[in-house]
């Protein structure tokens, strides 16, 4: 029996209207779109992907374009091509390649793990059943914000929590401890993201104030590209310092950081990555340094759908990042993901990635789409 045909290419564009956010003082109010390709085969057997995007001032456009241009390379191409279309997708020269490509990888593999009548974790080596998942905050204007908003993530299930903070060094200070005096006596895995707007000197304060607080990781204190500050923090600090994730979308290149002792975790999103091959690729590599995976999964339903299969695959990923409030990254999906009463993710029981689109509710905020057919 011959492998399914992809025969006809959907991708759409869809900016919903929910409540902007930042996650910094010094970025505005983030325009979040969801990018989604759907796959369709000469059998009738659909694969969907979804990645969003962040931008200021309106909607993206360059993504929705990047996957426009990958398209007619996957037209006619088997379903069981995925690695030889993955390569060949990553040696055309379409801009931002790395995202149209983690796009079609992730529906081909949702396709596949569907007819074979899986979970996508199954097919991908399903090393864990749930996931710990940690609130990822917003920024707050106010101490008494940032207090508010954790003990009510507390008493909605989880023990963990990512604080964005300001992004200034003295006022993160101020929130740091105020957090820790609040907070004290109780177990929680804290983390701190401020989005690479220190200087090494603030970083290592910063990072010995962690240490002394027993936080459990540092996001991106300095540029991914700052290498030789982020080798320093790694030797000076206990806590774990890790990147931004989103500079180096190249598996060799986090290949090597981790060998040179740059970061103490791999940081990576599927869906910026290259996709579940080249993610399985980070994984090989944080695997042979035995480290843990600290993937992304902030982003709406199909984002995070993508991440927690790949997590679930693998026992070194401990967290999984739920942007919260969570209710406006689930715009759309007819299935979504939260904490149980312990604070994990349990794995989905659906094929594939296991989240459908209502469509009807959907397609008013589609700004953008375009079809392409065998």
């Amino acid at each position: 029996m011959s492998s399914p045909i992809v025969k006809k290419i959907e991708i759409f564009a869809i900016g919903p209207n929910g409540k902007k956010i930042s996650w910094s003082s010094f970025l505005g109010p983030m325009n979040e779109a969801m990018i989604v390709a759907r796959l369709t085969f000469d059998t009738g057997l659909q694969g969907i992907a979804g990645l969003t995007t962040y931008t200021e001032h309106e909607f993206d456009q360059t993504a929705f374009q990047s996957a426009v241009l990958m398209s007619p390379f996957l037209l006619g191409r088997h379903l069981d091509e995925i690695t030889e279309i993955h390569q060949g997708m990553m040696a055309k020269y379409v801009p931002l390649k790395h995202l149209s490509c983690s796009l079609f990888d992730i529906a081909l593999h949702d396709a596949k793990a569907k007819s074979l009548g899986l979970p996508l974790y199954k097919m991908l080596g399903a090393e864990q059943e749930k996931v710990r998942a940690y609130a990822s905050s917003p920024v707050f204007d106010t101490i008494e914000e940032y207090l508010a908003y954790c003990h009510e993530m507390l008493a909605q299930g989880f023990n963990a929590i990512k604080i964005h903070p300001p992004c200034v060094y003295e006022t993160d200070k101020k929130l740091v401890e105020a957090l820790h005096i609040e907070f004290t006596d109780q177990q929680i895995g804290w983390s701190l993201d401020v989005d690479a707007n220190y200087n090494l000197e603030e970083a290592l304060s910063m990072g010995r104030l962690l240490d002394e607080y027993k936080w459990e990781f540092f996001e991106e204190p300095l540029s991914d590209a700052n290498l030789a500050g982020y080798q320093t923090l790694v030797s000076s600090l206990e806590l774990d310092i890790i990147s931004g994730g989103n500079s180096l979308p190249h598996p060799l290149l986090i290949e090597y950081g981790l060998k040179q002792g740059y970061w103490n975790r791999s940081r990576f999103d599927v869906t910026s990555i290259g996709g579940f091959t080249s993610a399985n690729q980070v994984m090989a590599s944080t695997k042979v340094q035995h480290c843990l995976a600290e993937v992304q999964s902030w982003g709406y339903t199909l984002t995070q759908a993508a991440n927690l299969h790949l997590m679930l695959a693998h026992k070194e990923c401990y967290y999984f990042e739920q942007a919260a409030p969570y209710e406006k990254y689930e715009f759309g999906a007819k299935q979504v993901f939260r904490p149980d009463a312990e604070g994990y993710i349990q794995a989905p029981t659906e094929l594939g990635l296991g989240v459908e689109l209502d469509w009807e509710l959907v397609a008013p905020f589609i700004y953008q789409s375009r079809e392409f057919n065998l």
